[in-house]
């Protein structure tokens, strides 16, 4: 019964938190445009979050990546490296997420480069 209360109450609170914004945006920019502000610096400002999130793109998918290889590399190692019936290789993980993540940030950050290039 409490259970229903608490969704409703998230979604309730994430719905305000969405409209507020919204509505605060839409209002701020409004009155830039009254004051005499150019209408092309709300598409720079889209333009630079593009960029952000195609690095957070490539970082939660070099993340999942990480992941995945981390899963498969554990149950190598399980397979043939196995002192005394060790269940559990945490290292895998670890350090594939890192090499993976460490790559998607390398690659986010070479594809930017490239999209600021053709955009200046």
């Amino acid at each position: 019964m409490y259970a229903y209360f608490v969704i409703i109450a998230i979604c309730l609170t994430v719905f305000g938190t969405i409209y507020t914004f919204f509505t605060y945006r839409n209002k701020e920019r409004m009155a830039l445009v009254e004051s005499g502000m150019d209408i092309e610096y709300f598409r720079k400002t889209v333009g630079r979050q593009n960029f952000f999130l195609l690095s957070l793109g490539l970082v939660f998918i070099g993340f999942s990546i990480g992941v995945f290889s981390g899963f498969f590399f554990e149950k190598y190692l399980l397979e043939n490296y196995n002192p005394n019936t060790y269940r559990n290789y945490p290292q895998a993980y670890i350090c594939m997420i890192a090499f993976f993540m460490g790559a998607a940030m390398l690659v986010a950050f070479f594809v930017n480069k490239r999209l600021k290039r053709r955009s200046a």
